[in-house]
């Protein structure tokens, strides 16, 4: 929508009423001006406003109810009554101390998550006994599974699924102990320089609230079968601004969203074990010590992403292309500067610098190494004065929401 400098007709009209000498005429042309033809002036502006939110809203942002937000928090400084932020796992808080696996959290770069993982293994050394443990480096699989399940709820309820931010979840690591040793406070760990990158008692935290329910029937006659239509009842006014998540277990046939409720339609004549996922879009609130990046797949919003959404036509231009960037670059002001269509090679994959789409792998929608299609090669600019460890990662989410979108490419992204 164009952007219009606003007419300020009350101090146009205290101005001109200077010119006035007469104080009579000033005085009568002042309640003339400002409470006869200002209130026409108001009254206008007012329907124009109203006019441009339905319209607004008549071209809705698809996913808008979907979007999901992260960051990270020691543990010690988790608020549980925190109305927005969520732990993506609930035994992080549940079983606090308890881990079978010490967790870590590495704040570097992709380059450096990648020489931290070939490491393997690190050394840790007994307090008491002195004695040494070995303890095996792998990718936390607890936090994918979680981006699993919530991968199959969003096919489950019919949800066109968007590319989930995984800078975060990328960087917590599990330490597995050699024969099965439990891991307590007695063992000092030799981090072998990457003391002022690891993070221990860190927990990911997302806008995703997990809540039990219990559901109205409503039987409705078909000519063949029968269907019934389950109501949840949302529980405020801006639950209706948010997204729901259902989990039956159950096949589910359609979900409609009405003003304060949720209905969600199936075969099954009652639901047991039902489960709600909420996810808040908006009063995002911080507590004491909720300060690490928030990352999140939320995609700039104007009129003209609305409209493409809207009429499904998608010009695949330069142009096109540069404003998909703008609209997931989030607060990176990342800018696309050219692209070029490479044939696949295996020398380009081998090259550090090259970043590829591979956040959604875990779909099952996944580029093999041998994939023989051509390469989509978008160059990117980066700002000198921006460095930041999770400056690639937001580069990765983007190419991985663009590989989505264009599956007759496999997507690439280098830094200029």
């Amino acid at each position: 929508m164009m952007n219009e400098k606003k007419f300020d007709y009350e101090n146009y009209i205290q101005n001109r009423l200077k010119e006035i000498d007469d104080l009579d005429e000033r005085r009568f042309a002042k309640e003339l001006l400002l409470n006869g033809i200002g209130s026409v002036f108001a009254w206008t502006e007012a329907k124009y406003e109203a006019l441009e939110q339905r319209i607004q809203k008549e071209l809705d942002m698809p996913g808008k109810r979907f979007f999901t937000y992260m960051t990270v928090v020691e543990k010690k400084d988790y608020d549980p009554i925190n109305t927005f932020w969520f732990p993506v796992c609930g035994e992080d808080v549940r079983n606090a101390g308890q881990e079978e696996n010490k967790t870590i959290y590495l704040m570097a770069d992709e380059e450096g998550c990648r020489r931290f993982l070939r490491q393997e293994t690190v050394e840790g050394t007994r307090k008491e006994s002195g004695e040494k443990i070995s303890f095996q480096i792998r990718k936390s699989r607890r936090y994918l599974d979680a981006m699993r399940r919530l991968h199959s709820l969003f096919a489950t309820n019919h949800i066109p699924w968007q590319t989930i931010h995984m800078g975060h979840l990328e960087r917590f690591f599990e330490l597995v102990p050699s024969e099965e040793l439990p891991l307590d406070d007695g063992v000092e760990i030799n981090w072998e320089g990457w003391e002022d990158q690891i993070r221990e008692d860190m927990i990911p935290l997302w806008n995703i609230e997990k809540t039990t329910a219990v559901t109205q029937e409503y039987r409705i006659p078909c000519m063949d079968e029968v269907f019934y239509e389950h109501v949840f009842y949302l529980s405020d006014e801006k639950a209706e601004e948010d997204g729901y998540l259902i989990d039956t277990g159950d096949d589910i046939l359609s979900i409609r969203y009405e003003m304060n409720r949720v209905v969600l339609k199936t075969r099954q004549q009652s639901l047991k074990d039902v489960s709600i996922y909420r996810l808040y879009q908006e009063g995002m609130s911080a507590s004491f010590g909720y300060r690490y990046p928030v990352l999140s797949n939320v995609r700039k919003d104007h009129l003209s992403a609305r409209y493409l959404h809207q009429t499904g036509n998608f010009l695949q231009t330069p142009m096109e292309l540069g404003r998909k960037i703008k609209e997931m670059s989030g607060n990176y002001g990342i800018e696309l500067l050219g692209y070029e269509i490479l044939e696949q090679g295996k020398e380009l994959a081998e090259r550090k610098e090259i970043l590829f789409g591979d956040m959604n792998a875990f779909t099952g929608i996944q580029v093999f190494s041998d994939d023989q299609r051509n390469i989509l090669l978008l160059q990117f600019h980066k700002k000198e004065e921006q460095e930041d460890y999770l400056y690639e990662s937001q580069v990765r989410y983007m190419l991985s929401q663009m590989q989505m979108e264009f599956m007759e490419y496999r997507c690439a992204g280098i830094l200029g």
